[in-house]
């Protein structure tokens, strides 16, 4: 390595420390091995510091971006694959363990890079299934070479764990079986493509998809996207808490792969999860088809955000009987893709199957990018599908906010579907309804303009947007509300272990405070 690369290592490895220690908002973590070895990870990086990190650290990326030959700094790192499951590696040398110690000296730098690329982002290929217990480790990275299943084991992955998945591939996480992406604030678990950084799209890999032992109302129930000669596919049973697991602080990116015509994964599969499943911040962000979709289950979500989705968001297409809650929720749908921010179903073939699709949300901020080349619906309920609404923020839908299909009357007056204290601004004007939607009739002769009018239901409508205007921005969005919509009524969340009944606002960021959470663990990248 020649004195100019060593100086250029040095002054990288100070950058990364100064990011991790939270010096460039918008930018929570630098792998250090493929910020040396990949010009145009680097040049991102670089790009993003210098427009938006700290005034040191911005001086710092400029310095180095003068001096950038643009090429591979150090040789591609040492690959691992894992062809049957392996024990993970717990070892660490005497190098390893005194880098900090060891960096003051230039030569040891070099020797110290060495032992950060040996020891701690290690790529690991992924090409067999996990049928044993299995620990994925911080500060490495899997590639996963084909659709892998957890089948009968537990796969546990660590804070800081960046999973990419080749074309063709996903993680499937069969219903004996559990997935625990832990991740931190400061260290998310994230799932993204195999691909360069701005090489990477929609659809790059399959996505994730969880699967349990919670009540579905659809009998064999076998998850889309897997071959139904497979019986690692099947979901569904008798135990509503059932647990796939734990998906917190994690993102998935460029996931939704079509495995066969009109059959695509999501970004997030969850079918017939339970209430003891964890899904909390939790980000899924341009894939290819919807966003995150449940099968049947009770599973809840909390503290979620969709951008980009090609698809529909939050989807319980064919859900088959999903009755989980959701609190603290952001979608955001872009000008040139995307369908509706809520797709939901019960039963296509009995609209009256038993558990009946009745999710809660509370507290969600919905952006659907106005009239756009790409318009889009905010909900669309339909085939018997039940729900609760309330404290939401439907904004910028040129469509229309809500529109349901098939027999609702009987499922308002039961109390099985619900829509109030929500805020519809920037449509036109409260129930937009467009006049072909009307004529159809699709519903039996239910107004849903009269529904959200009513008093009753405690509805808010504004002529402008309830949005400040970078939420439109695809990459850098900020989705808090604007000041004139905190003295509209919202709706106290139910008291149970779930929910937070402090939550008195609309939409899914408190507009009395600076800091959301959405901070630190999210990203937006283009490609």
């Amino acid at each position: 390595m020649s004195d100019h690369s060593s100086l250029m290592v040095e002054k990288l490895w100070r950058l990364k420390r100064r990011i991790d220690k939270g010096q460039c908002p918008g930018v929570d973590f630098v792998h250090l091995n493929v910020l040396l070895r990949e010009p145009a990870y680097r040049a991102d990086v670089l790009r993003r510091v210098a427009s938006s990190g700290s005034p040191e650290l911005q001086a710092l990326a400029r310095e180095i971006i003068a001096n950038d030959p643009g090429t591979p700094l150090v040789s591609k790192s040492p690959v691992e694959t894992l062809t049957k499951p392996e024990k993970p590696v717990r070892t660490r040398s005497r190098l390893s363990k005194n880098l900090v110690v060891v960096l003051p000296a230039m030569g040891a730098l070099v020797a110290a890079i060495a032992g950060f690329t040996a020891f701690e982002n290690r790529a690991v290929r992924v090409s067999g299934d996990i049928v044993s217990n299995t620990v994925w480790e911080s500060g490495r990275r899997y590639i996963l070479e084909d659709i892998i299943y957890v089948d009968n084991a537990q796969l546990t992955i660590q804070p800081g764990v960046t999973v990419e998945g080749e074309r063709g591939s996903a993680l499937v996480v069969t219903r004996n079986s559990k997935l625990f992406a832990r991740g931190t604030q400061e260290q998310p678990v994230v799932f993204t493509s195999h691909q360069p950084a701005g090489e990477r799209a929609r659809g790059d890999w399959g996505g994730v998809v969880l699967l349990g032992n919670a009540p579905v109302n659809q009998p064999e129930a076998a998850i889309e996207g897997v071959p139904e000669s497979d019986s690692r596919g099947q979901f569904g049973g008798t135990d509503s808490r059932h647990s796939c697991g734990v998906v917190q602080y994690t993102r998935i990116e460029f996931a939704g792969f079509e495995v066969y015509k009109n059959n695509e994964l999501n970004g997030l599969t969850l079918g017939g999860c339970g209430s003891d499943t964890i899904v909390q911040h939790a980000q899924v962000h341009r894939a290819l088809d919807d966003g995150i979709e449940m099968f049947g289950g009770t599973v809840d979500l909390k503290n979620i955000i969709v951008t980009g989705a090609a698809d529909d968001s939050i989807d319980w297409d064919w859900d088959w009987g999903w009755t989980g809650n959701v609190q603290f929720a952001v979608i955001q749908q872009y000008g040139d893709v995307g369908d509706n921010g809520f797709e939901g179903d019960n039963n296509g073939s009995d609209h009256n199957a038993l558990p009946r699709s009745e999710p809660a949300f509370y507290n969600v901020t919905m952006y659907g990018s106005g009239r756009s080349a790409k318009q889009h619906r905010g909900i669309l309920l339909r085939e018997g599908s039940g729900g609760h609404f309330h404290n939401m923020i439907v904004d910028s839908y040129a469509l229309e906010p809500i529109d349901t299909r098939d027999e609702v009357t009987s499922l308002a007056a039961m109390g099985k579907l619900t829509f109030s204290h929500n805020l519809i601004s920037n449509d036109g004007h409260l129930g937009n309804q467009s006049a072909a939607v009307e004529a159809e009739d699709d519903d039996f002769g239910f107004r849903e303009d009269e529904w959200l009018k009513d008093p009753r239901n405690s509805n808010h409508s504004l002529l402008d947007s309830a949005l400040h205007p970078s939420t439109k921005s695809p990459t850098a969005p900020y989705f808090l509300s604007r000041g004139q919509i905190r003295d509209k009524a919202a709706k106290r969340p139910p008291k149970s272990e779930f929910f937070d009944e402090s939550a008195d606002y609309l939409g899914a960021i408190n507009p009395r405070v600076s800091n959301t959470w959405l901070e630190s663990w999210t990203a937006f990248p283009e490609s």
